[in-house]
């Protein structure tokens, strides 16, 4: 049995999953919950593959920064809920 995920996505796993069975809602989404209920934490730090990290997200034929296009996103959003309030007041 070989680990090979780092730490930093060890932890943030474990914190997904840990987040998620108390109920609350995890910044990143939990992987291997049946692995770790039926193994043991031994047999859940082996099963995590390694996260890929980018620095830009291809979307629609275009690389943007992942940060830009969350807060593209969010904007976007935020300009359809304020609109339809409008329209109801």
């Amino acid at each position: 049995m070989t680990i090979s995920a780092d730490a930093v996505d060890l932890l943030a796993g474990y914190e997904a999953l840990r987040t998620q069975a108390l109920g609350a809602v995890p910044a990143a989404t939990p992987r291997g919950l049946s692995v770790l209920t039926r193994s043991g934490v031994a047999a859940w730090m082996c099963s995590l593959a390694p996260i890929v990290r980018t620095s830009a997200t291809v979307v629609a034929g275009r690389a943007r920064e992942s940060t830009g296009f969350g807060t593209e996103l969010a904007s976007l959003l935020t300009e359809m809920a304020l609109s339809s309030q409008r329209r109801v007041a």
